[in-house]
């Protein structure tokens, strides 16, 4: 019989709550019109994330990190990432999760700064939203 890769996931939700973001709140910007363009393509903002994600009961283990945007009601957000070496880079869609860390829990906190681009289709009608992202960890 086949099996696919996600049939054995257990994920278990991280404790993020001390992470937080510089500054607390983002103002979305419309991109700029490009030349021969009839509308703007969506909207955008950048803002600088402070990861602190509590480990300490999986110290020692070997797992998978991943970070997760849930879908919601308004549009898909993008969010793409760079990091200060921690954990990885990389991009994410409303609805997904992707990698972010691999290996050995070294430590009782995981800590990071990323720098996150966000970006939205021009059908963003809110003028406030929460983008509730969150870690799960899949062990080995």
């Amino acid at each position: 019989m086949l099996m696919t890769a996600t049939a054995g996931a257990n994920p278990h939700r991280l404790d993020d709550s001390l992470s937080h973001t510089v500054p607390p709140n983002v103002q979305m910007q419309w991109l700029p019109l490009k030349s021969g363009q009839a509308f703007a393509g969506g909207m955008e903002a950048w803002v600088r994330v402070n990861i602190r994600i509590d480990t300490r009961d999986w110290m020692g283990r070997s797992g998978r990190i991943y970070m997760v945007l849930p879908r919601d009601q308004a549009s898909d957000i993008e969010a793409v990432w760079t990091t200060q070496g921690r954990l990885q880079a990389g991009r994410l869609v409303s609805g997904e999760r992707t990698l972010v860390f691999a290996g050995t829990i070294p430590a009782a906190t995981l800590e990071d700064q990323i720098h996150v681009r966000l970006r939205s289709n021009a059908d963003w009608t809110s003028s406030s939203r929460r983008l509730n992202f969150h870690f799960e960890l899949d062990v080995d």
